[in-house]
This record gives structure tokens, C-alpha cells and sequence, in this order.
């Protein structure tokens, strides 16, 4: 049963039908937000379908998804990703509940992929045929995949910075890409609003107000594997900050519901060479103005200079949960790249930020050890395979095979090195 009810706009409030494919506001140009009636339903009876239906992920929790009665499912295998008990990252960082929610195991890698399922069925299903989006490369990795499943012509703006790997995904995935030049990111956002208004159907975060209805699925699968409770922290990359947004939302209505009881504190992550939301928050502003220089980071996924609408949801969800905003260098990103390796967890940067962040949290008593903290690894190392050399140790040496210098170098380093047995 889809309890979707109607979109409302962020500035004026006014409505509109929830079966409608619509974008921005008609009457001002606002974000819309889609509000579902959530009294309609026992919370008990959506819980349990959704408990019944585990072998199509984020799809099982259709009640509270705005996709229309009958929506065939895009599925690849998104959702359900493992929420893993750290072990040595615990320890380090002094956070014995310390979990990693890895959405490195998405089906193109990254968690964009629970977004894009969703509103691009939700856009099949309302009968889009053609659409765009902008993206520095995993989004549009993303929407390239789940547009060709649907049979959607697909058109990708992506940063002339992107990473060769993920733009080379997004044309194996069969979407046309055009390169963008631009010396802000105010000017990206700027064009992306102006062929929304012109007609064409758009996937960019927020401007589409059904991205972050799929990331919702974070709260609804977190909070299920807690025994239907809340974490104290959830810690969240933030490029345009949908993934954090959508997670909010979902443990807001899961409070409202009343299925967890309290909600937990949203740290958002930026790096430091780009970071306008941490700025804003910093200063207590409600919007984020244009700051840092996005080039300057490994962290591509997250780096731009501006948010869309000076990143007001973002921060109102930061502020409101008593959460904080965070930057990390690049020597942090390398590190937590690596922290994460020794939990078999291979990040890009941008998806070690959360780990990033933790290491600052903890030495300035935002976190505590008795908090429970779920950390989202939201893309996989091997997006950027050259990052990944930079962060990685060198090799351990050059030895020739030979099982003599092999055992002499092993017994170098062991108290008691294995004899030569037989056959060696």
C-alpha cells in the first residue's frame, strides 16, 4: 500500500499531487518534499512486509516510497547492505559500538544506486522517456545504469574534473556525456535549474525530489538491524548532501510512526579545501555561500564550493538533530582509507570522509565511547584506483622464488620460522 500523499514546497507551501512527475515548484521555484500519511497504516503491518520481501532491498519498503501501486522494480541488488561491527576501528578511535554501513557493495559501487532505483522507476512508471543529470561521476554512473534498465534516453553533465574510471563507467552504462566547464559550482547549479525550467526531466539531487526518497532506505535498514532502535551518531559524506537528507527524513518518520524512540545526531563531512556547508555551520548560518576551491582535494565526490540552495536542508538537519558539520584534510582521507582496508572495507576517499571525521570527533568530545555510531561508506576504492596507490604502504620487498630467501625473510620476522620440509 504507497501512503505517498503530495509534494510540498520548502518556500511557499503550496501542493501538488504525489502521481505527478514533478520537479521544482510551479508557484516559486522551490524544492519539494514529498509527505506521506503515515497514520493510514499500522507501523507493525509495514515493518512486516517489509520484513517478508528482504530479496528485492530498498524495493520492500514500497508502503513508504512514493512509487505508484505496481511499479515493477528496477532491481539490481541495492539495498540491504551489511551494517559491520568494527573490530581494530573501534579500538582505535575508542568507540567499542563503532558500525560501518558499506555501500561500497552497491551494484555500480557507490550509494547512489539507492536514490536512482527509485526515482527512476518512479519516472518509468509516470512514463518519462528522456532525462539528465549532472554528476562528478558516481551519480551519473548511477543514473546511466538504472535509466538503460528502464528504457529512459540518459544524458550526463559531468565536472570536467572527473575521474576518467567513472566517466568511461558512465558510457559503458549506454548514457551520452557531456563534459562541463565552469568556474563555480553556482554556475553548474545555475544551468541544471534553467532545463529543468525549459522542460527536460531532471535527476539532480533535490532539484528531483525523489533521489532522497530511496536514501531514506539507510534509516529503515539501520534502525532494523539495531533491534528497531536509533543510533546516537550517524556520520554521512556530503557533496550536495542528499544521502544525509534522505537518512533524516527516514529516522524522522520512523519516530513518527512511533517504531524508535528519539532520533540521532547527523554529522556531515566535507573536505577541508571545500567545504561551504562546515563554514555555515561554524557560523550559525542557515544557508551556505560559495567557499574553497573544489580541485584541491582526492575527495572528488564531495568537493564543490556550493551546495544547491546554499545547502539549507542540510544544515536545517544538522542543526536540528545537534549534530555538526566536518572537514578533514587529505592526510585524514588517506588514513581513514586505510583504518577502513583493516576492516576489509576499500573506500575512495570521499567514502573514508566518515571514518575521516571520527578520528576529529573523538579528540574534540563531539563522540563519546558510549555512543553507538554507524559510519556510511558511501563508494568503493575502486573508482579511483590510482587514489588507492597513493594511500596504500609500499610493498613489503623484492624477494626472487626461491624457498630459501623466502623462508630466511619470513624468519627474519618470526620467533620460530618453519623448517624446509619435504618437497620444498
Amino acid at each position: 500500500m504507497n501512503l505517498a500523499s503530495h509534494y510540498v514546497c520548502d518556500d511557499c507551501h503550496a501542493r501538488t499531487p504525489a502521481d505527478v512527475p514533478a520537479l521544482l515548484c510551479e508557484a516559486c521555484g522551490g524544492l519539494l518534499e514529498m509527505e506521506y500519511d503515515l497514520t493510514r497504516v499500522p507501523a507493525r503491518d509495514i515493518l512486516a512486509r517489509a520484513a517478508r520481501h528482504r530479496e528485492i532491498g530498498v524495493w520492500r519498503w514500497a508502503d513508504l516510497l512514493p512509487v505508484p501501486e505496481g511499479t515493477e522494480p528496477l532491481y539490481l541488488g541495492e539495498g540491504d547492505t551489511p551494517l559491520l561491527t568494527t573490530r581494530r576501528l573501534g579500538e582505535t578511535l575508542n568507540i567499542p559500538n563503532l558500525m560501518i554501513k558499506n555501500d561500497t557493495l552497491m551494484p555500480t559501487g557507490s550509494f547512489k544506486d539507492r536514490g536512482f532505483a527509485i526515482a527512476v522507476g518512479y519516472a518509468r512508471a509516470l512514463g518519462v522517456k528522456q532525462a539528465f543529470t549532472y554528476s562528478s561521476g558516481n551519480a551519473g554512473a548511477s543514473f546511466a545504469t538504472y535509466a538503460a534498465r528502464a528504457g529512459i534516453d540518459a544524458t550526463v553533465l559531468v565536472e570536467d574534473s572527473a575521474h576518467e574510471s567513472k566517466v568511461a563507467a558512465i558510457g559503458l552504462y549506454g548514457a551520452r556525456v557531456l563534459r562541463l566547464q565552469y568556474r563555480s559550482s553556482l554556475e553548474i547549479f545555475a544551468s541544471v535549474s534553467a532545463l529543468t525550467r525549459a522542460g527536460l526531466y531532471s535527476f539532480v539531487n533535490f532539484i528531483n525530489p525523489i533521489r532522497h526518497e530511496g536514501m531514506k532506505t539507510y534509516a529503515y535498514e539501520i534502525c532494523e538491524a539495531l533491534g528497531w532502535k536509533a543510533p546516537d551518531v550517524m556520520v554521512h559524506p556530503v557533496g550536495t548532501g542528499g544521502g544525509l537528507w534522505g537518512a533524516w527524513k527516514g529516522f524522522r518518520e520512523l519516530r513518527q510512526m512511533g517504531v524508535i524512540d528519539r532520533l540521532p545526531r547527523m554529522i556531515g563531512v566535507q573536505p577541508s579545501a571545500s567545504a561551504p556547508i562546515v563554514r555555515a555551520f561554524n557560523e550559525g548560518l542557515p544557508t551556505a555561500a560559495p567557499h574553497g576551491d573544489a580541485t584541491r582535494t582526492v575527495a572528488q565526490s564531495i568537493a564543490g564550493d556550493a551546495p544547491i540552495q546554499g545547502g539549507t536542508r542540510v544544515l536545517s538537519a544538522i542543526y536540528a538533530s545537534g549534530g555538526r558539520a566536518v572537514a578533514v584534510d587529505d592526510s585524514d582521507l588517506f588514513e581513514a582509507m586505510r583504518l577502513l582496508g583493516a576492516e576489509g572495507v576499500t573506500a575512495e576517499p570521499s567514502a573514508a570522509a566518515s571514518v575521516a571525521a571520527l578520528l576529529r570527533a573523538r579528540s574534540q568530545g563531539w563522540v563519546s565511547e558510549n555512543d553507538t555510531v554507524v559510519a556510511v561508506i558511501t563508494g568503493s576504492g575502486q573508482k579511483q584506483p590510482d587514489i588507492l596507490v597513493r594511500a596504500a604502504p609500499p610493498p613489503a620487498g623484492d624477494v626472487r622464488a626461491d624457498p630459501e630467501e623466502l623462508l630466511k625473510w619470513f624468519g627474519d620476522r618470526m620467533d620460530s620460522p618453519p623448517p624446509l620440509g619435504p618437497g620444498a
